[in-house]
Formats: C-alpha cells, sequence, structure tokens
C-alpha cells in the first residue's frame, strides 16, 4: 500500500496535497473540486488582504492520453477551507485525515532534516578534530626543534670538546624529529573542515588563488610531488567562503 505521507510533498517551501488526492479523500469528483476552487479564488480576490496561492497553487498534470489538464496544490490552510465546506461526518473525516497526514510529514521531514544536519555536523567535527592533531604534532615537533637549536647553541660556546660532543650527541637525538614546518592541510583535510569533497576543493583554490602554478609554491601553500598543500591562512579563506562552497558542492 502506498505510504499515505507521500501524499504531501512541498512546493515553493509550502507543504501542499494534490487536488486529486483531496477529491478521492472527501468522495468527490475532482472536476467538481477544481470548479469550487476556482470560486474560492474568485471569491479571494476581491479582498486585498488575501492571497489566493496561501491557499491554493495552480498547477496541471498529463493524462494517459497526453492532455495536460488544471490541478490545484493545496496547502495546510487550503485544506481547511475545504474542510469547512464539507459538512457533518465527511468534514470531520477528511479533517482529522489531512491534519494527520501533514504532521506525520512535518515529522518525517524533521527527522529527515535532524539525520542530514547531524551527519555534516560529524564531518566538520572529524574535520577539527584532524586539524587540531595535526597542529599538536607539528607542536609537538617545533618545540623538539626549538629544543635542538638550544642545545648547540650551548655546545658552540662550551670549550671542553668532550663536553661540547655529549651535549651535540644529546641534540642529535633529539632531532630524530623532522624540523617543524608550517602546518600544512591536503585537499582532504581541508574538504573535512568544511563539509565539501577535496575536488571542490581544488576548484574553489583555484578560484580564491590560493593554488600555486604546478610545482611551484605561494603564499598560500606549496606542491609536494602531485599534492597540493594549504596553509593556514588559505584554511582561514576557505572557512570565510564555507557557505558558497558547501552550496557549489550540492549544485545550488
Amino acid at each position: 500500500m502506498e505510504n499515505q505521507v507521500e501524499i504531501i510533498k512541498q512546493v515553493n517551501d509550502q507543504d501542499v496535497m494534490d487536488s486529486r488526492d483531496v477529491a478521492k479523500m472527501i468522495g468527490k469528483r475532482h472536476t467538481d473540486l477544481v470548479r469550487d476552487i476556482r470560486r474560492y479564488i474568485s471569491d479571494m480576490s476581491q479582498n486585498a488582504k488575501l492571497r489566493s496561492d496561501d491557499f491554493f497553487i495552480e498547477s496541471s498534470y498529463q493524462a494517459g492520453t497526453g492532455k495536460n489538464y488544471t490541478c490545484y496544490l493545496l496547502t495546510k490552510q487550503g485544506c481547511e477551507f475545504v474542510a469547512n465546506k464539507l459538512t457533518g461526518k465527511k468534514g470531520t473525516i477528511f479533517t482529522a485525515t489531512y491534519v494527520g497526514l501533514f504532521n506525520e510529514y512535518q515529522k518525517e521531514h524533521n527527522k529527515a532534516l535532524e539525520g542530514h544536519l547531524l551527519k555534516d555536523e560529524l564531518v566538520i567535527r572529524k574535520g577539527e578534530l584532524e586539524y587540531h592533531r595535526d597542529y599538536l604534532i607539528q607542536m609537538e615537533r617545533q618545540n623538539a626543534n626549538n629544543e635542538v637549536k638550544n642545545l648547540i647553541s650551548i655546545a658552540d660556546r662550551m670549550e671542553n670538546r668532550h663536553d661540547r660532543n655529549l651535549i651535540l650527541n644529546e641534540a642529535l637525538n633529539k632531532s630524530v624529529m623532522p624540523v617543524a614546518q608550517p602546518l600544512s592541510l591536503s585537499a582532504t583535510n581541508v574538504a573535512n573542515q568544511i563539509g565539501t569533497s577535496p575536488y571542490n576543493v581544488g576548484k574553489w583554490g583555484q578560484m580564491l588563488g590560493l593554488k600555486a602554478p604546478r610545482g611551484e609554491r605561494c603564499r598560500y601553500g606549496y606542491w609536494q610531488d602531485d599534492r597540493y598543500y594549504y596553509n593556514e591562512d588559505a584554511l582561514q579563506i576557505f572557512l570565510d567562503h564555507r557557505d558558497d562552497i558547501r552550496d557549489d558542492d550540492l549544485g545550488l
């Protein structure tokens, strides 16, 4: 059996129901319902404070013959308007049905939206954690490198050759960690931070002037083999344009 919630759909940011479905629910010929809705719209047009498209949105559908016919999309207010025109049991049943459908649709819509937002938040959070992890690694390397420099400076001032060699050997042992470089982020690292694809990062890196010509470096990053790495200044510019970059990735 068809999921009843699927009867509801969104048009122009409004939840609506097709007049053909409404006609079935109230046991009325669709042509008669369309005629009634046109009359309602005509009556509303005589009041400047009323906007008929808050209730009824004109649309069309194609029959099996290939010919187009008029139908209307009813908002929740439109359904309420139609329900108020019904009397007795029919009106009661229709009111209970459309209210239930709209509420159920909104619940499902909110659930899907929350799930989407949660996914985006997790992607962004993962990117932030990776960024901070890389930052801590770089800081550890920087501290170790500074300590090596200090030991070498001390050794250079020592006259006793034996003591100087001991200090230099200690410095050599501590310099196992690579010499620190400015924090570098690949397109994947940046993508994780702003919730987009690495391809889109590369595209926007070119558009924003953050990507140096292949094999070269600039103030925002450098090439290493076939991969380009962005620095903190570039990351901040990406974050400043986060919304535009994500909209572009979604085709908005």
